[in-house]
């Protein structure tokens, strides 16, 4: 058997993200292909550096709506409990927009590494 025929993509993982929030632990470090191609329709719509310094009031519902769809993607697969509906009505508002930005901080470091290696390739 050739060394050829096995390609381990499993040492692509990203380093564990875990955040607690409602007393839920939720392991943020996954990001659903599907979901990371919401994240990209999202930052086409949106402006996504607001999120580092925005605050509930400067976004409109439908971005937070939009947001939160992106959340609930990444958050099921730690807790099916985790929704979007959930955050919204077991959270407090400047806690879900910290959380907002601590998961999206992930899914923007993981596509900027990406850009970094297709740019560094010859």
């Amino acid at each position: 058997m050739s060394d050829d025929l096995l390609k381990d993509f499993d040492i692509l993982a990203p380093p564990k993200r875990i955040a607690r929030i409602g007393g839920e632990e939720i392991d943020v470090s996954f990001i659903p292909a599907r979901t990371a191609l919401q994240f990209i329709g999202f930052s086409k719509k949106y402006d996504v550096k607001t999120l580092e310094t925005g605050t509930a009031g400067n976004f409109d519902p439908c971005m937070i709506e939009d947001m939160l769809g992106i959340i609930e993607g990444i958050c099921k697969r730690s807790s099916e409990k985790i929704t979007a509906e959930w955050l919204l009505n077991n959270v407090d508002i400047s806690v879900l927009m910290q959380f907002i930005q601590y998961v999206f901080a992930g899914i923007k470091k993981t596509d900027t590494e990406e850009s970094a290696g297709e740019n560094g390739k010859n």
